[in-house]
């Protein structure tokens, strides 16, 4: 960090600039009802819109990690700002597809490494005994900043889809005068050079991977979802070969045989995995199952998102330099995993009020276990390859949210059209109009969203559907719940062992270096 006093208002600021990497998807998600409308998106055009911007910052948020190295994080992130500013700017005075994309892509680019870039800086504007305490308001500032932008979002999207797509570069143009004012120079190393071969590898091996978990709905064994993923997968070995021959790689390989290291890798995809499931899973439900507007929908979270923002200020008070990481994630694990089996129980009549525990113990138990996480990257990252370690985190978040996203999707339409047939005959259906029903429950199931058009709403068949639809969305939740407890229960329990073996490593290494120093 700099020689001089800490801003206060550093780390705070810091948050509100990260939080527009919450809010630019959730409000252009929003606004792309009415914007594919407008500019004739279809199809594959369609999924690539919503797509898109995701891809592109998992294509280079390394890159933009170790820009900030080499250049120095200040005028980095500037101009991330200005390139989300930018690409916004074209999405919302586009009028055909291939403008929109293009913006989509450059605001990814640019809200991804403003992400990547405030995380890093952190460290740079906080004391190094009170890292975990900055971590957490940081964590609190992203989400009352994802809170409070996303709301306003929802309300300008009903007006105007072009509207909405401005609020993004609004908050960076408001924010971009301030970087210089608020947060110090931060040191760059201009000796560094870009590891081209490592760069383009793992930005291959990220974006086929999340292209194909993408299609998981499409089922497990469709070729949709196994080429592009398991594509993926088989570039990620041919780039960690790449980078054990480099000399100067993205980072250290050597880095995934510590302890600690894997240890926020694999609870970073848990977190992210559990948090994905259910902010898209009861969301879902509230608005098939129980007819919730957008904005309801958005207010039922908040219980979540509540304990997520203030159990992360708790969990960075509690935190000490190299201590109480595993009693932390360990009870954030517990709470975490007591939240989604909670949910198990829920039915297609629930009211609110049944949510709203499991909901204080998932937001509480992803606080804990995020804020420890984010401290090991800060802690296991070497001096010299800091911003691409720190970015990484960026790259195991978004793995651990796409699988979460996908894969939930795929277990509830599983789980709840495994009964349907039988489940529409008991309700009185015919043969006859199965086929239909059958379709139309399907495309509910996959993406939450009952298809207009299919009837009129009193018609029997429509009455038929909606009534199925409610109690197959229940009984896929509750299966798949029930999965996502045990796996995030298996991945937590494989970061507390990585977390035992890394301070094991840790005290070696310590006995090694008093050794070699008593020798001197």
């Amino acid at each position: 960090m700099s020689n001089q006093a800490p801003n206060p208002l550093a780390v705070p600021f810091l948050g509100v600039l990260a939080s527009l990497q919450l809010i630019d998807p959730t409000v252009a998600n929003t606004a792309l009802v009415k914007a594919a409308a407008a500019l004739h998106l279809q199809g594959s055009s369609l999924a690539l819109a919503a797509s898109i911007s995701t891809l592109a910052q998992a294509a280079t948020v390394l890159l933009m990690g170790f820009l900030g190295d080499r250049l120095g994080r200040r005028p980095v992130l500037m101009a991330s700002l200005l390139l989300s500013i930018a690409g916004d700017g074209l999405a919302l005075t586009a009028s055909g597809p291939g403008l929109f994309l293009l913006g989509r892509a450059l605001v990814g680019i640019g809200v991804g490494a403003v992400l990547a870039l405030t995380f890093a800086a952190v460290r740079f504007v906080s004391r190094p005994e009170q890292l975990g305490k900055a971590l957490g308001i940081w964590n609190l500032l992203i989400i009352a900043g994802f809170i409070a932008g996303s709301l306003l979002g929802g309300v300008l999207a009903d007006s105007s889809w072009r509207l909405a797509l401005a609020l993004v570069p609004l908050i960076a143009l408001v924010c971009l005068p301030l970087i210089p004012l608020l947060l110090p120079e931060m040191p760059a190393n201009r000796e560094l050079r870009a590891d081209w071969p490592g760069l383009i590898s793992i930005a291959a091996a990220m974006v086929l991977f999340l292209s194909g978990v993408s299609h998981a709905v499409s089922g497990f064994t469709s070729a949709q979802f196994l080429i592009p993923t398991f594509g993926g997968v088989a570039v990620f070995v041919v780039h960690l070969w790449i980078e054990r021959q480099r000399q100067q790689p993205i980072f250290p390989v050597a880095l995934y045989s510590r302890g600690l290291f894997a240890a926020a890798i694999v609870s970073g995809i848990a977190w992210n995995f559990a948090q994905a499931v259910v902010q898209l899973q009861t969301s879902n439900f509230w608005q098939t199952v129980q007819r919730y507007s957008t904005s309801q929908v958005a207010l039922a979270q908040l219980p979540l998102l509540l304990c997520f923002a203030g159990g992360g200020v708790l969990a960075g008070r509690l935190m000490q330099p190299g201590r109480r990481t595993l009693q932390l994630m360990a009870g954030g694990l517990i709470t975490l995993v007591l939240g989604l089996v909670l949910l198990v129980g829920v039915r297609a009549g629930a009211s609110y009020a049944t949510f709203v525990l499991p909901l204080l113990l998932v937001g509480s138990g992803l606080a804990f276990i995020s804020v420890p996480q984010s401290a090991l990257f800060v802690q296991e990252a070497p001096e010299r390859y800091f911003g691409s370690v720190t970015a990484f985190r960026t790259t195991t978040g978004q793995l651990g949210f796409a699988l979460g996203f996908a894969a939930s999707g795929a277990m509830v339409n599983g789980f709840g059209f495994a009964s349907l047939r039988q489940r529409l005959l008991q309700l009185g259906a015919s043969p006859a109009q199965i086929p239909a029903l059958e379709a139309k429950v399907r495309a509910a199931l996959s993406s939450g969203v009952l298809g207009a058009g299919h009837g009129s709403s009193g018609s029997v068949a429509h009455s038929k559907a909606l009534t199925v639809i409610a109690q197959a969305y229940a009984s896929g939740l509750a299966g798949t719940m029930i999965v996502v407890a045990l796996l995030v229960a298996l991945l937590g329990a494989i970061s507390l062992l990585l977390l035992v073996i890394g301070h094991q490593q840790q005290a070696a290494d310590q006995v090694a270096a008093s050794g070699a120093g008593s020798q001197l």
